[in-house]
């Protein structure tokens, strides 16, 4: 169910229960704000998964975009979402598992004045995607950039685009595959 689905669906139960609470007698309207407040919360939590697409919507990617690189965390993360994620057979890290790129991210902490963090990880893809660091050619980013920024392509073209050129990894592993995941989460998410 998508996003706005989710949210006609809260106001509905809201706007019931609120209508259906008005206390009749003395006491029960306590249950009903409380019922209320315990279905915001439901509805509104914050999740690693929500937390990273609002940041890269706040960067400018679209809902597409945004689907395929979430995919890309997803499968790099093993479904944690946990910037400080730690390859189980190696030395990879984080949000899209740096390796050869994590001295860079490490220096562009230091650079930026910045604290390690989910944030910081987004940040430093989107200067490299951008340009602003030099991690990829010319051809690459040009790529990249016109698949990410364009609206053109779907998420699992996406997906696939930006672990050829930005992850490098495997397209498939034994968590999933990039592509299905990026349909997935544009599904659910928009």
């Amino acid at each position: 169910m998508g996003v706005i689905a989710r949210m006609v669906v809260v106001a509905v139960l809201v706007a019931v229960l609120t209508v259906s609470m008005i206390p009749k007698q003395k006491g029960y309207g306590m249950a009903g704000i409380d019922i209320i407040k315990t279905l915001q919360e439901m509805f509104t939590k914050s999740s690693p998964q929500t937390d990273i697409l609002n940041y890269l919507k706040e960067k400018g990617y679209s809902d597409k975009a945004a689907a395929g690189i979430l995919a890309n965390i997803e499968l790099e993360t093993g479904g944690t979402f946990d910037y400080q994620q730690k390859e189980k057979k190696g030395d990879a890290y984080g949000l899209f598992q740096f390796d050869f790129m994590k001295p860079y991210y490490e220096d562009y902490l230091l650079r930026e004045g910045k604290d390690d963090s989910m944030e910081a990880q987004i940040d430093f893809m989107d200067d490299v995607v951008k340009g602003n660091e030099e991690m990829l050619g010319g051809k690459e980013r040009a790529i990249l950039k016109g698949e990410l920024f364009s609206g053109k392509f779907e998420p699992d073209r996406i997906a696939k685009s930006f672990n050829s050129i930005f992850e490098k990894g495997k397209l498939e592993t034994d968590y999933g595959n990039r592509e299905d995941l990026a349909n997935k989460i544009y599904e659910e998410y928009f």
